[in-house]
């Protein structure tokens, strides 16, 4: 049965509701695992090349660990999808917002992203995204800099307690 648009613009549709609901919290992001290959590559190619995450590549794992920033919610807004059917390719146009919890406000102004997604068929989710090629628009060394060190922030205690926790089972 061939795979049709609707499918993939559904399936992106249930992807980008499990990444508002997941992204974040440490005991959610682990839920957006199953909706990559073991095999998933993420690569970062925004500008400027001074940033210290640009243009570098990461596992699942390494992506999930970028999402763990609990108190701040990453809000990913899609416009549209572009969807390339031979190739499963879908180009997705996105507002990106970071929000402080506490505060409601965003932590530095929103910005537009792109992003390719490449996908394979699978049984147990309907696609799963093999290749993240990820863009966004220009953004100031200082707002990288307030976002890193919110992500920093909010992401170290909860990696802290996980650590914690291992060292207490092993005495």
């Amino acid at each position: 049965m061939a795979i049709t648009q609707e499918q993939v613009s559904a399936w992106m549709d249930m992807y980008f509701a499990a990444v508002r609901e997941c992204i974040g919290p440490l005991e959610k992001v682990p839920e957006l695992g199953k909706l990559f290959t073991e095999d998933f590559e993420f690569v970062y190619y925004t500008p400027p090349t001074t940033a210290e995450f640009t243009g570098k590549r990461a596992s699942r794992e390494g992506l999930l660990m970028q999402m763990v920033h609990p108190g701040l919610r990453e809000i990913i807004e899609p416009y549209y999808y572009a969807i390339n059917l031979e190739k499963l390719i879908v180009c997705v146009r996105f507002n990106d917002r970071t929000v402080d919890e506490a505060s409601g406000r965003d932590i530095v102004p929103p910005f537009q992203a792109s992003a390719h997604y490449t996908l394979v068929p699978a049984e147990d989710t309907g696609f799963k995204i093999r290749l993240l090629e990820y863009w966004t628009e220009n953004q100031t060394p200082e707002n990288i800099a307030i976002t890193q060190a919110a992500w920093f922030k909010n992401g170290r205690p909860a990696f802290e307690s996980i650590i914690f926790d291992w060292l207490k089972a092993r005495y």
